[in-house]
């Protein structure tokens, strides 16, 4: 069963947390963090230690990501992809020294951005390639990452306005400058599934008693 990202916390205020069994899945575009509990998610939507730092310095302070229009040659994009390729390595290695539940996901999700700047980059000092093919493409697949931060129960307020204006005017530059392409920008989502108890499957195998 597929949820959206934010209604996923309705769902599971609905859940017995008793009941075990329930999986989750978080699918970023290409990134996918597997089989969360319940109590993983509960972590994640009341993390009261969530660094908000971490959406302004992957993607409000990077400018490479939300102005299309600025970034148009190799030159000057290579500079900001290899930056954030680094800050993205630095911050994920971090995140996995924490010692929680929520930290390893994180650091996932931010290795993605790393692995979408790093190929862009590679693509781009290959060369030849069509820039802003590379760069569309770079930003479809970062894009989702970076809802799954902007949208985050404990961003704060401010961060997360800020961060939908300048999302909302990458979208609108890549619609109108690249003739609508590069804007499929998928929302991150939740796959749910339930498996029950080798113990619950075996009762249901035993077959009837006759009387």
């Amino acid at each position: 069963m597929k949820i959206s990202f934010n209604e996923i916390w309705n769902f599971i205020d609905l859940l017995n947390t008793g009941e075990k069994g329930w999986l989750f899945t978080l699918n970023a575009g290409k990134v996918s963090v597997p089989d969360l509990t319940v109590n993983q998610l509960w972590d994640l939507k009341n993390d009261e230690d969530y660094d908000t730092e971490i959406l302004p310095s992957i993607f409000t302070f990077r400018e490479i990501l939300w102005q299309p229009d600025v970034f148009t040659e190799a030159s000057s994009s290579l500079p900001s992809l290899r930056i954030l390729s680094a800050h993205c390595s630095e911050i994920a290695e971090q995140l996995k020294q924490i010692q929680s539940e929520t930290g390893p996901v994180y650091a996932r999700l931010i290795e993605g951005i790393g692995k979408c700047s790093q190929k862009a980059l590679i693509e781009l000092e290959d060369g030849p390639s069509i820039t802003s093919k590379v760069l569309g493409d770079f930003r479809v697949s970062a894009f989702p990452i970076v809802k799954f931060f902007i949208f985050h129960p404990q961003n704060r307020n401010d961060y997360y306005k800020d961060a939908v204006n300048r999302l909302n005017y990458a979208v609108k530059i890549m619609l109108t400058q690249f003739h609508g392409r590069y804007t499929e920008l998928a929302d991150p989502y939740w796959q749910v599934s339930f498996q029950k108890s080798e113990k619950e499957q075996s009762q249901q195998q035993k077959p009837a008693k006759n009387d």
